[in-house]
């Protein structure tokens, strides 16, 4: 398997390498070599239903509104349903893939190919949305390559404004992060949708309070630091009432007496470490 960000990597060491000594396919192929896996595939319209057969292709508004971005590493082309791929293809409408190169989001220009037209390995604009008239319209998702969704093209929702206060608001359900089996890190994903394989907002640390907008068997919606996401409800520990902050202090070289005398005055409890 390759990773995404150093399949995008790969290429710009290449760049400025003459376009008669690596074409847009031998360019994607040389930065799959240099990732560990050797293809050799007849031409970009190959290519295309090759990644219809081993991965996925959607177009670049499908891929941020399913999987939060087009991210680095995905293979992009240029798709036109005007006849001029490969007599072998024409019958089999999925158009002529006349070009093809690596997303680099969010790193430089955001794509990189070797073109025709510019003499070799280059960069060009693309900002995870289609580029019409000849432009960047389809990515290919390779199941040979690992992406990650939380790199750019707005994996993440921005933060929602607190609500405008209204008339007898229903009291805040708040929740503690935690029942994460032993042995487990102490985290937990928080994702923008109910699902084990949507996008990741971030991870929530055990003992975390958070607020519960919607409580259900298997998932619930939360608010965390700004963000509204879901978490799986099995890791929720559910109170009325939002929980007071704990804090844990450690004061080295302090008698028993001293430390209850703290205790005492501020609350709490003591811990005694040994060794």
């Amino acid at each position: 398997m390759i990773d995404g960000r150093k399949f995008a990597d790969a290429g710009f060491p290449l760049i400025g390498t003459p376009y008669s000594v690596m074409d847009c396919q031998k360019f994607v192929e040389k930065c799959a070599e240099i990732c560990g896996i050797k293809i050799d595939l007849a031409g970009s319209n190959s290519w295309y239903r090759y990644i219809m057969e081993h991965g996925r292709v959607l177009t670049p508004e499908q891929c941020v509104k399913e999987l939060g971005c087009v991210p680095a590493g995905a293979i992009l082309f240029i798709v036109n349903h005007d006849g001029k791929e490969p007599e072998k293809f024409r019958a089999d409408g999925k158009g002529n893939a006349s070009h093809m190169g690596i997303c680099t989001i969010p790193r430089g220009k955001g794509a990189i190919h070797s073109s025709a037209s510019r003499g070799g390995v280059c960069e060009s604009e693309f900002k995870g949305k289609t580029i019409k008239n000849g432009g960047w319209n389809m990515v290919g998702l390779w199941d040979q390559v690992i992406y990650d969704y939380t790199q750019g093209g707005g994996a993440l929702p921005d933060p929602e404004p607190d609500p405008a206060p209204v008339p007898d608001p229903t009291p805040a359900e708040f929740a503690v992060v935690g029942n994460v089996p032993e042995g487990n890190r102490q985290d937990v994903n928080f994702r923008v949708k109910p699902s084990t394989t949507a996008v990741l907002i971030d991870r929530i640390p055990c003992g975390e309070t958070v607020q519960v907008i919607d409580r259900a068997d298997k998932w619930s919606k939360i608010k965390w630091h700004g963000y509204t996401g879901f978490i799986m409800t099995e890791y929720l520990i559910f109170t009325e009432e939002e929980p007071d902050a704990l804090y844990c202090v450690t004061i080295h070289d302090l008698s028993r007496d001293e430390a209850e005398s703290i205790v005492d005055v501020f609350g709490g409890s003591i811990t005694e470490e040994r060794g």
